[in-house]
């Protein structure tokens, strides 16, 4: 069995207790490249984003009880670096980086509808040039975003524009940006197990938050900073959590965004 890892800060609570050798094979990759994966069938499980989640076609499962990524507010780590407010961003250039999938199909939904922007979106492998001049904001997800925010002058951008605070502002529901998912062709059992294991190792990694935010303290920000943003996560998605990520999957389709497969949420 593979499982694909996310290299982020805010996944290590996940990762806390898989030792030096979990009982399967790991794979690290960023958001965007695990959810090709799963589509291509290289992976079998991992922490998938939830945009890509919609659409694998009913080839995979959250696991149960379900576990992921989710916040009600403020995350430091999906942030739009811009030198003006979202509102007056309409006709500009926004660059999006190549890591993220459900983050920057958030960015195009408060764009369109809760901004009512009409921006030209620019990925970040195509910009040219310090990226304050080329682009008037920029999307950036995980640890690039808490250093930058941590750089106190957010590399000379004007403002850090959080995007999981906008939702919050504008559904009053938890934004989830990543479920654990399983393939449904591995053995009712191994899944199971995997899933009593993922959970076992959550609970032994929210104990030890202080440690993880002591390991990762630094260019991130420190200890502090750092325990207090993985304590604004919810790793255990309840009633309220499934009602986001319903939310955001039919508010994708509403505005279309993306269109989904995948209905079981």
């Amino acid at each position: 069995m593979k499982v694909a890892r996310i290299p982020y800060l805010n996944a290590e609570p996940f990762h806390y207790g898989w030792g030096a050798g979990p009982p399967f094979d790991v794979v690290e990759m960023v958001p965007s490249e695990l959810g090709e994966a799963a589509r291509s069938g290289v992976i079998d499980a991992g922490l998938m984003a939830a945009a890509d989640y919609f659409t694998v076609d009913g080839t995979f499962d959250l696991v149960s009880p379900p576990l992921g990524i989710a916040a009600r507010g403020r995350v430091r780590s999906v942030i739009l670096l811009a030198h003006d407010p979202p509102r007056r961003l309409d006709g500009k250039r926004i660059g999006v980086t190549g890591e993220s999938s459900t983050s920057k199909r958030l960015l195009h939904l408060l764009a369109h509808a809760r901004w009512k922007i009409d921006a030209t979106w620019v990925p970040e492998s195509e910009i040219e040039g310090p990226p304050t001049e080329a682009v008037d904001a920029l999307l950036l997800i995980g640890d690039r975003a808490l250093t930058a925010v941590a750089s106190g002058d957010l590399e000379g951008w004007g403002q850090a524009i959080d995007l999981a605070t906008e939702w919050w502002a504008w559904q009053g529901v938890p934004f989830v940006f990543a479920v654990w998912a399983v393939r449904q062709a591995v053995p009712r059992r191994e899944r199971e197990r995997f899933a009593g294991f993922l959970s076992g190792s959550l609970a032994v990694g929210s104990e030890h938050l202080a440690d993880i935010a002591k390991a990762h303290a630094g260019s991130l920000g420190g200890e502090d900073v750092l325990r207090a943003y993985l304590e604004d996560f919810s790793y255990r998605l309840g009633a309220a959590e499934r009602e986001g990520l319903r939310r955001f999957r039919d508010l994708l389709a509403e505005h279309d965004i993306q269109e989904y497969a995948q209905s079981r949420v």
